[in-house]
């Protein structure tokens, strides 16, 4: 390793002890506080980059990534194993600290802000990636509460150790990793992901400080600002991270945003990004939710979705961070059931070009279990409730927006569902095969009775989209064999019929899916709550007879073997029942989930969160959109710009 040093002589204001007046600070009600564990990971984004875990202990950037439709997934930056790929420090009279000990807060739900205060100083930093940019901000203040002057050096460590392709789970890319001086700037340095040529790139802007680089195995920089810093001043000093798909590509991010900043300066370049994540809130009026619902919704806006780094195509999956087990994937369930709902409570636009999205590219393997982000099939078999899923898409879309357009739009796509659809009925049962459940399970006996009541739903809504008798009449056959059929005698301690999941034309199975649960039925339009065949079989599956019931737990909600916990569908759902709404609040505003972002489940006993299924962010939509449906007290109108000829 060699080093070399830059020293950057840009315009004072750039980073300078803070005599300038500064902006006032944003209002308190668009400041919420954190509280979370060392460990703990706070995200942010935008569509371009995402940086999925900032270490709460010590500000420290794990990783961030880009979405890639070459490699059919996420391309992931990051450090040595357990060690991060950016951590922040400050030197205080020439000796180096790490941050510890932060105090967390977002501004508008998705800007984070970890502040300390020691030996006289107080250190905040934030992350903040600006919308439509391919870079990202990290700002340093410092403060010096003393009576004297100090010497300090806020700073970064850039460590790039390790690129990944992530489809599930990371693996690793055995290209070259090289760094380089910017071909446009001399305050950057780019990495390059090379094979026969350079196929990603990202930089690191240091402005107005002094770089050590590293060059070898794992190239990186060493950078800080010194300053002395009269009592009472502030030093506020930015970093830059861009994103491209080669040298110059990455540069220029990086020097937009520069620009972007001398025209508006960093508080105004902030002040945008925070009021387009406000633009993505809403209100229940109570404070506890509004925290839990906003940050889920912004995290399903900006996990869920994003744009591509090599094609710029808009495009969903489960989750860009790779805390979730089989992230960066797509099912068309968790896009349109459970993400897309969101969408439309905060942002039409985006829905709109959701539906496109998995009308489009996804279209030609609907209800087939998981695919690439490309549409290739990735994992086998079919599953009717992803089927249907796009059915239910647009008769949500077309109530929110009035937008009809939509219909002619995808006429063809929804006449290939409707033919797929038919291959599915069974004539001597009048119900409709399934492969695999809404647990991505194969499922002996053929019929879910969930997704027959999704189906249900589906042919009714179809009918009302198109005015359609004949659609009317298979949903009333369909509700007719779903009640012959679905409807079983047997379950020990239950008192009477109940509801199974799944059946077949002689046999049923009394268990729940938590993913597609039969405690969903009243919010499907299928039943009331209130009648007596759906108040036993909630009952029986909260009873001790059934098996994966948690009766009893603090936290307890029903699962099952696949999902042997408290889920987060299963708390979004008991929101939406009069005799679950009170446990389903106590589980939601008392587990800590992933720092506050919603997970796959938590554990009945404890509330601690599921570590397999962290960053789930298509769920968090799912969370979010159910908290805004049962307690928004604010409720927009939908834009009339979406409505196309």
């Amino acid at each position: 390793m060699r080093g070399r040093v830059f020293s950057i002589l840009l315009a004072a204001e750039l980073a300078t002890a803070a005599a300038a007046a500064r902006q006032p600070a944003p209002p308190a009600d668009r400041v919420t506080y954190l509280t979370l564990a060392p460990d703990d990971v706070i995200p942010t984004g935008n569509d371009w980059i995402a940086l999925p875990a900032i270490r709460a202990g010590d500000a420290a950037l794990m990783n961030f990534n880009v979405i890639s439709m070459r490699y059919r997934g996420l391309i992931e930056y990051a450090g040595p194993p357990d060690q991060p790929l950016i951590k922040p420090f400050l030197s205080i009279g020439g000796v180096r600290k790490p941050l510890a000990n932060l105090r967390w807060s977002l501004r508008d739900y998705w800007l984070p802000t970890g502040t300390m205060e020691a030996d006289g100083v107080r250190t905040s930093i934030t992350y903040v990636a600006p919308p439509d940019s391919r870079a990202a901000i990290v700002r340093f203040q410092v403060t010096n509460l003393g009576a004297k002057p100090i010497e300090v050096a806020p700073g970064m460590e850039v460590n790039w150790a390790r690129t990944n392709r992530v489809t599930y789970s990371p693996e690793p890319l055995s290209g070259a990793r090289t760094m380089s001086p910017t071909p446009i700037d001399s305050d950057m340095e780019i990495f390059n992901y090379r094979t026969d040529d350079t196929k990603f790139a990202w930089g690191f802007a240091y402005v107005g400080s002094k770089g050590v680089l590293h060059e070898g195995a794992d190239p990186g920089v060493t950078a800080q600002h010194e300053a002395t810093l009269a009592p009472g001043k502030t030093l506020d000093v930015h970093y830059l991270i861009g994103v491209g798909l080669e040298e110059y590509s990455a540069a220029y991010a990086m020097r937009v945003l520069n620009k972007r900043i001398d025209r508006y300066g960093i508080d105004g370049v902030i002040d945008q990004a925070a009021a387009e994540a406000r633009r993505h809130t809403r209100t229940t009026g109570r404070g506890d939710l509004d925290r839990i619902m906003n940050r889920n919704l912004l995290f399903t806006t900006y996990y869920a979705w994003g744009r591509v780094i090599d094609t710029d195509q808009f495009v969903g999956m489960t989750s860009r961070s790779n805390r979730y087990y089989v992230s960066a994937a797509y099912w068309d369930r968790d896009a349109l059931l459970w993400s897309f709902p969101a969408l439309l409570d905060t942002d039409v636009e985006r829905a709109r070009e959701a539906l496109g999205y998995a009308l489009g590219t996804q279209a030609r393997n609907i209800g087939i279990h998981s695919r690439f982000i490309d549409g290739v099939v990735l994992e086998d078999g079919f599953e009717l409730d992803e089927l249907v899923a796009p059915i239910v898409a647009l008769k949500s879309y077309v109530d929110a927006t009035g937008d009809r357009s939509v219909l002619a739009t995808y006429a063809a796509q929804i006449a290939t569902i409707e033919q797929r659809l038919s291959a599915m009925h069974d004539p001597a049962t009048g119900l409709y095969e399934t492969f695999q459940d809404a647990e991505d399970e194969y499922v002996q006996k053929p019929f879910s009775v969930y997704d027959n009541v999704l189906t249900w739903r589906a042919l009714n809504d179809l009918a009302i989209l198109q005015n359609r008798d004949d659609l009317r009449a298979r949903a009333a056959e369909l509700k007719a064999a779903i009640m012959k059929y679905g409807v079983r005698s047997g379950a020990k301690g239950a008192g009477g019929p109940i509801f199974a999941a799944t059946v077949s034309a002689t046999a049923g199975d009394f268990m729940d899916v938590p993913p597609g649960s039969l405690l969903k039925l009243p919010y499907l339009g299928f039943i009331s709550q209130d009648d007596p065949l759906f108040v036993r079989t909630y009952n029986w599956l909260h009873s001790a007879h059934y098996q994966y019931s948690y009766a009893g737990q603090p936290y307890g909600l029903p699962g099952s073997y696949r999902l042997p916990f408290t889920t987060s569908w299963s708390v979004a759902d008991h929101l939406r029942l009069k005799a679950g709404q009170a446990k389903a609040l106590k589980v939601l505003t008392e587990s800590p989930w992933d720092g506050g972002i919603i997970t796959e489940g938590v554990k009945p006993d404890t509330a601690k969160a599921d570590k397999d299924g962290r960053a789930f962010a298509t769920a968090a939509g799912y969370i979010g959109h159910t908290i805004c449906a049962e307690f928004c007290i604010d409720r927009k109108a939908a834009r009339p710009s979406v409505e196309r000829k």
